[in-house]
């Protein structure tokens, strides 16, 4: 018979009756009552007769006939605890029901009080149910029951950890049983949370709660740490206030003075005033409070000096750090492994700024400030950070760019915006600025109806789709492309240097504003048409473009 052969891969060998008892490979006993059993002559296996094929109806309907777990032929895990069967299981011929050996022996009992206050039974019949730790529903499962107060509850639900922390909330979450009576919406996939199941609610903020199943997914959301029972940790603060108006940043070796800057937007202003731009964001200082160093060129926003050193963002699973990402002057420590620039994990820019760093993630501190919820004011409606977990090519509503791979805000009005997508590349642009080509400040438009006109850029010179987004000037009605205004850097401070490897050789080159009359790159033979260009500080005349230096295929990240 074709059953009465081992369950070894790598061999055919029969099994051949014998009356030496062994250690069974089912049941793990090695004595028994009745001795007969069967033994393959090749390797070490054993098994009872009554133990080769069972017959147990208060696990399976159909008989069951043992047969080895092959991990790469045939990986599968026991359909009641829904976990790896080892290597030797329990199959059924006529359905795809499994059951792991301890399963098959052991009773359908459970004592878990963390889970529930009493003793639960599982049931080896598939029904259709909602299950009150998840809350929600499925068919072809095998629950657990308690007669007692008629609680249902999925075998893998019973072991929800207690406290945790996710990447879309400052503060940590706690599981409940039940949120009680209200309208509670997930702050994860922003659906609706069933007030009558489990879930898990902060304790700071008590109309935010999240699915069981939100929450606890790995590597998107939580990072697997169980923190019930550890005391959350102290939040240092980013600065040391010495007075009333002098700071200590973390960032910098010098006092920081507080200063309110005498630089509009609307109005003209020396080279020399408007090329202040902030350390950590790389944006342009207007007339706002900020923080300037008492003996160097050093300074930072009001809201970047009191960016948190520590933060969780949709970005990692992991809690972020705040990184100072300085210029080569003794300033602060360079990040060795992007030198120093970075490529943001999610808005896919070069940047020179301050990034929140984890193991494997750089994100800029624009990015890093939209950690869950986003009112834009092109959109009507709320926008949420949501993830690529299908890994499906969604494609930004204004750019068209694929998001694949990487995070996006999402309105969860599905049914009037059909699932409006928007990029972090498109979210983080300034709603105004400042550029070379108009005297005059630039404001941008989401896009205009019924418009017959045709308008081109400034730069580029070619045609603008007015649908779409682009900068215009209030007083001269000139149109410029948003990615002509800003191409690989979003902002960068001039005279930055940056050290790049172009064929193997580091070169360090000095980042200017383009006022010269376009210089020719020396790679790519073309006059340079960036807003900013790339000089090497070794040969003055040396000049190269940022499309050519910050190729993908010239840097090495």
């Amino acid at each position: 018979m074709d059953w009465l052969q081992c369950p070894h891969h790598y061999h055919h060998s029969p099994l051949n009756p014998t009356n030496v008892s062994s250690k069974c490979f089912a049941c793990y006993e090695k004595n028994h009552n009745n001795k007969s059993g069967y033994m393959c002559n090749f390797c070490s296996f054993y098994v009872h007769e009554e133990c080769m094929n069972t017959t147990i109806p208060s696990r399976h309907k159909h008989p069951l006939k043992i047969a080895r777990y092959i991990y790469d032929i045939n990986p599968c895990h026991c359909s009641l605890c829904e976990t790896g069967t080892g290597m030797y299981n329990y199959q059924c011929s006529q359905c795809s029901f499994v059951i792991c050996i301890p399963c098959a022996r052991k009773p359908l009992t459970i004592n878990n009080p963390m889970a529930h206050e009493h003793e639960l039974q599982q049931i080896p019949i598939k029904l259709s149910f909602t299950c009150d730790a998840c809350g929600l529903s499925g068919t072809d499962q095998y629950p657990c029951i308690c007669h007692q107060c008629c609680f249902i509850v999925h075998i893998r639900c019973l072991h929800f950890p207690r406290v945790i922390c996710i990447n879309r909330h400052d503060h940590r979450i706690s599981y409940v049983r039940s949120l009680g009576p209200g309208k509670w919406i997930c702050g994860v996939c922003r659906k609706f949370v069933n007030g009558e199941c489990g879930a898990y609610s902060c304790l700071i903020c008590p109309n935010y709660v999240v699915h069981s199943k939100c929450a606890t997914k790995r590597d998107y959301i939580w990072d697997g740490r169980e923190l019930e029972g550890y005391p959350e940790e102290d939040e240092s603060k980013p600065f040391e206030v010495i007075d009333q108006n002098l700071i200590k940043h973390f960032s910098h070796e010098h006092n920081l003075e507080a200063s309110i800057s005498t630089v509009r937007l609307e109005e003209d202003v020396l080279p020399r005033e408007q090329d202040k731009h902030c350390y950590a964001c790389t944006m342009p200082l207007y007339s706002e409070l900020s923080y300037k160093c008492t003996q160097c060129d050093f300074i930072l926003h009001d809201a970047c000096a009191n960016l948190p050193r520590k933060k969780r963002h949709g970005a990692s699973s992991d809690q972020l750090t705040l990184i100072a990402k300085v210029d080569q002057r003794g300033l602060g420590k360079i990040d060795s492994y992007f030198h120093n620039y970075f490529l943001c994990a999610i808005c896919r820019r070069y940047c020179t700024g301050f990034a929140y760093g984890g193991i494997l993630t750089r994100i800029d501190v624009r990015c890093a400030s939209i950690s869950n919820e986003f009112k834009h004011e092109s959109h009507p409606h709320w926008l949420f950070v949501s993830p690529d977990e299908k890994k499906e090519d969604m494609r930004c509503e204004v750019c068209h760019y694929v998001v694949q791979y990487t995070l996006y805000l999402r309105c969860s009005d599905v049914r009037d915006c059909d699932g409006y997508i928007l990029c972090f590349r498109c979210a983080t642009l300034p709603t105004s600025v400042r550029h070379k080509y108009d005297e005059h400040p630039l404001y941008l438009h989401y896009g205009e109806k019924n418009v017959n006109s045709t308008y081109c850029c400034g730069i580029c010179e070619e045609e603008i789709y007015l649908k779409g987004w682009f900068y215009r000037c209030n007083d001269c009605a000139s149109t410029l492309h948003t990615e002509c205004v800003f191409k690989n850097l979003l902002h960068s401070r001039p005279g930055y240097s940056l050290v790049m490897c172009l064929t193997g050789n580091k070169s360090t080159f000095d980042l200017i504003p383009n006022r010269l009359t376009r210089p020719i790159c020396y790679l790519c033979k073309n006059r340079c048409a960036d807003d900013l260009v790339l000089k090497n500080k070794a040969a003055k005349n040396l000049f190269m473009c940022c499309s050519c230096g910050f190729s993908p295929l010239q840097l090495d990240d």
